[in-house]
């Protein structure tokens, strides 16, 4: 989405040599606790670490999450490591370590030139988004990066210039990512009424919940692109399958399993692991996988939003569902199948060998809701008619 201007730097051999003395004085001062870090700091890809501390701000902070945070974070780091690989294609250099063999590799590197930093282009990006989002979090994140920085130099596989150049575009990435946020209405709060009508969901919801519809989403033409076909009108029938399996089941493994985990995003780590994604693809195949989940989230709040589809526990208040809360919003279409399904189609175009996989996963998601008793056999159904077309939309916008 974005480009910032490249930071130009000598690489007057002097200066090289200045820095490689510098990070031979660091190493000098390596100890157990200081490899550690190295290790915490450089382990599996740019963003690994940065995401799992955008999440613990998260889970730290009360009130309002922002749900566009993790797609403006791996949006930015992936404009960010755009503009760097394409400059490290035409400016091939050796690392500190291969110019001077007494400096240790202590990472395995992951680029083709040692030119500019995309490790620290993906940490000044989460510096700056991560505070964006948790003002609260910054004196903590500013002694992150600075201790970043410092052990990133102790790699000795790129120059303190490499990385000084590498923070600024960065930064530059992240400054044009938060101009953006304030303007795409995640923030925004709702202010309608829930219809007076007994047939639909009726209850107070989330004063944010209801304006996921209206977010501004990345590839969707509108936020009612795919939105479904109307609701039924009678529900008796799938009223009765859910009595049906309550009356034979007392749980669902299932049903706990995707309520109680980050199913989806142990996975793509996973897969980018598994599949030893460089810098580069690793920041794409993240970028990809939160813009469906995002614009995913659109849709199907839309139709929950148009249509005020009623819940089980509404429709028969006599009815109890196994385990699991239903939550406080409308039920059809299903959010979770939407989302799951979306988040299949985007990881089957990464990943083809394990379609398999991810298609059975959504499937297994979308029955959760359904054992867990939160939704319609027919919310889920439509919710899987409308999957396929977002996570196509997604991917054809990326692969453009």
């Amino acid at each position: 989405m974005f480009q910032t201007e490249i930071p130009v730097v000598s690489g007057a051999t002097s200066r090289l040599g200045r820095e490689a003395e510098r990070i031979l004085k660091s190493q000098q001062q390596l100890d157990e606790s200081l490899l550690q870090e190295v290790r915490y700091w450089n382990a599996a890809y740019p963003s690994y670490r940065w995401h799992q501390i955008m999440v613990t701000a998260g889970d730290r902070t009360q009130g309002h999450s922002n749900g566009g945070r993790m797609a403006m974070l791996h949006l930015a780091i992936y404009d960010a490591l755009v503009q760097i690989w394409k400059i490290k294609q035409s400016n091939k250099r050796e690392a500190p370590y291969e110019r001077n063999k007494n400096i240790k590799a202590l990472s395995q590197p992951t680029a083709p030139s040692s030119y500019i930093c995309e490790w620290s282009a993906a940490a000044a990006v989460s510096h700056k988004i991560i505070g964006y989002y948790f003002p609260e979090e910054q004196v903590h994140l500013d002694s992150l990066l600075s201790r970043f920085k410092e052990v990133r130099l102790l790699n000795g596989l790129q120059y303190e210039s490499d990385i000084e150049m590498g923070m600024e575009i960065g930064t530059g990435i992240a400054e044009k990512y938060i101009g953006y946020a304030k303007t795409d209405r995640t923030d925004m709060e709702w202010k309608g009424k829930v219809p007076d009508d007994k047939s639909l969901w009726s209850g107070t919801p989330n004063k944010y919940d209801a304006m996921k519809a209206q977010w501004k989403p990345f590839t969707l033409v509108s936020d009612d692109q795919f939105r479904p076909a109307p609701p039924p009108q009678d529900w008796t029938a799938d009223m009765e399958e859910l009595r049906r399996f309550n009356a034979g089941h007392k749980g669902s493994d299932i049903a706990w399993k995707w309520k109680s985990e980050p199913i989806w995003d142990n996975l793509v780590e996973r897969k980018i692991l598994e599949y030893g994604l460089d810098s580069f693809q690793a920041a794409f195949a993240s970028a990809v996988f939160h813009t469906a989940r995002f614009d995913a989230t659109i849709a199907a709040w839309e139709g929950k939003y148009h249509y005020w589809g009623i819940r089980p526990f509404q429709y028969d208040p006599s009815f109890k569902p196994i385990l699991i809360d239903t939550p406080n919003f409308p039920g059809y279409p299903a959010g979770h199948t939407i989302v799951a399904g979306s988040l299949a189609k985007v990881l089957s175009n990464l990943f083809p060998n394990d379609t398999h996989e991810f298609e059975a996963l959504a499937i297994e998601c979308s029955e959760s809701r359904f054992e867990g008793g939160v939704h319609f056999r027919t919310d889920n159904e439509v919710g899987l008619e409308v999957v396929a077309k977002v996570g196509k939309q997604v991917w054809e916008a990326f692969a453009e």
